[in-house]
């Protein structure tokens, strides 16, 4: 018998363990993809809300009176000016006044928004004036053609592209919009520099973000081991575009996807595994990819092996021992859950149990739209019953009391002994008609009050009951708690009391 228990135990174990392990397993997964879902669409809200202020920036910029002005004057290089080094050119630039206040008010500007430069392009393909003009280091005189966001705001009025600066080597993402005249005719461009280390902030969470663009190259991350890699194979199959010249592909990176994964964007990435997510971003060639790190899996099935093990171990043990060890626990818990809920003497619901319960039936009520009645009991002249008979008498007159009342209870009431000679009565009735709203009141009255009058026989006594004081109510679970409710019922019964012993001596002064 043991040994068929024992190998039970064993199957039980081995059987429960990989399906609660399946289960733990596939909770974390899900609670990690939706962070990382989460997380994708917030970064990517920034990502798009950050390159929408950067066109806005640009768009502004060209239509800014001075910078019209200042492209107006230098539409097209001087003649000589491709002969010049980029500092003469920058030196017969600078002169202008003009260039020199375009070039501080994009300065103040890229200064505000931490933009790494803000400059504006002839038709020439020579930067007229800069945010860093002035600086030892100024692009002002730097002829820039060929570059695609510049050829392309020429062409359609704005340009995009991300690439490496070919001053400071700075992966930098360029928008350009074209600066046009009062006949629309072309001017030149003004872009926007930002360079990637700036926008990495912009990455901040718990999981790894990449800007990806068309040719698989990480061009911003908040994880450096990935920049400038290659990530294609995690783009959609057919959506990868081949170099386009302006800058390289980058160096790929290990990727396969996970063999056996139940779950689909499960990637091992140089070794390392990985859940993905992606978001395009608005408005731009670039997709956010959110990796969310799965290295806590391979940890998590091997605690749940060796946890396992244990508890096989320990069971084989504890099934020699737990069984009557077991059966003593479970009879002593529900003797004390008994004796926590109930009273000793009149065997009903005790104060505790009426609690939770009024609490369950207010809920209750709230979702089906019900009321709750409450009725609050006082044992008058009890103290006197005690007193004349004794309180053996006495404890039978509250048994008896309670069988009493369970004789006027609907099947959903609950009867409760409060305390002392108290008892409370608390159900579930459907909302007070408005011409009759005390109904549900008086019916309750006349189901439990009447059985308590009348005459009350125990071995060696016998006595005439006038009855009990009544607090009873009827109230709206959204208006109402049950502390407030119980209040009410208290109060009520008090007024009961009082007029019922205002009765008794009108009765005795009438008999006088």
């Amino acid at each position: 018998m043991t040994l068929c228990l024992a190998a039970a135990w064993l199957a039980l174990v081995v059987g429960l363990g990989g399906w609660l392990s399946q289960r733990i397993v596939t909770a974390h997964l899900i609670t990690v993809a939706t962070s990382a879902e989460h997380e994708a669409v917030t970064t990517a809200r920034v990502m798009d809300r950050l390159f929408t202020e950067m066109v806005s920036v640009a768009n502004m910029v060209a239509g800014q009176t001075q910078v019209i002005q200042l492209a107006t004057r230098y539409r097209t290089d001087p003649p000589g000016f491709a002969e010049l080094t980029r500092q003469q050119r920058a030196a017969q630039f600078t002169r202008d006044p003009l260039v020199r206040k375009v070039g501080d008010f994009m300065n103040a500007l890229a200064s505000d928004l931490r933009y790494a430069r803000i400059y504006m392009t002839n038709m020439s393909d020579d930067t007229v004036s800069a945010s860093n003009w002035a600086a030892s280091d100024s692009i002002v005189g730097m002829i820039y053609s060929g570059r695609p966001y510049l050829v392309d705001a020429l062409r359609n009025g704005k340009g995009s592209s991300f690439g490496i600066a070919r001053l400071l080597k700075t992966p930098s993402y360029f928008v350009a919009s074209r600066i046009d005249d009062a006949d629309d005719m072309p001017l030149g461009s003004v872009t926007v520099k930002f360079d990637a280390p700036d926008v990495a902030p912009y990455l901040t969470g718990r999981h790894i973000a990449l800007i990806v663009n068309r040719q698989g190259r990480v061009i911003t991350t908040s994880s450096e081991p990935f920049m400038l890699r290659n990530v294609a194979a995690l783009l959609p199959p057919g959506t990868v575009l081949p170099p386009d010249g302006e800058e390289g592909p980058g160096e790929p990176m290990d990727i396969h996807a996970m063999a056996g994964s139940a779950h689909a964007d499960q990637w091992l990435i140089d070794g390392e595994p990985y859940l993905l997510r992606r978001q395009s971003l608005t408005g731009t060639p670039y997709q956010l990819f959110t990796l969310a790190s799965l290295e806590q899996l391979a940890p998590m099935r091997e605690q749940h092996f060796w946890a396992a093990g244990l508890v096989a171990a320990v069971g084989l043990v504890l099934i020699l021992l737990g069984g009557q060890a077991a059966r003593q626990m479970v009879m002593r818990r529900q003797d004390e859950r008994y004796a926590a809920n109930y009273d000793a003497l009149t065997d009903l619901p005790n104060r505790r149990a009426v609690l939770t319960e009024m609490d369950r039936l207010f809920a209750l009520a709230k979702r089906t739209q019900q009321w709750v009645l409450v009725a609050y009991i006082d044992l008058d002249e009890f103290k006197t019953i005690n007193d004349t008979y004794g309180h053996e008498v006495g404890d039978k007159f509250l048994v008896e009391v309670g069988q009493r009342l369970s004789v006027g209870l609907r099947a959903s009431d609950m009867l409760g002994r409060f305390g002392g000679d108290e008892f409370i009565v608390i159900g579930l009735v459907a909302p007070p008609d408005p011409n009759d709203s005390d109904e549900a009141i008086n019916a309750m009255r006349s189901r439990i009050a009447p059985p308590l009058i009348g005459t009350y026989t125990f071995p060696g006594c016998s006595f005439d009951y006038p009855g009990a004081s009544f607090g009873i109510v009827s109230v709206d679970p959204s208006a109402s708690s049950p502390r407030a409710a119980l209040k009410l019922a208290d109060k009520l019964m008090y007024a009961d009391k009082r007029e019922r012993s205002a009765q008794l001596l009108r009765h005795l002064s009438a008999g006088r």
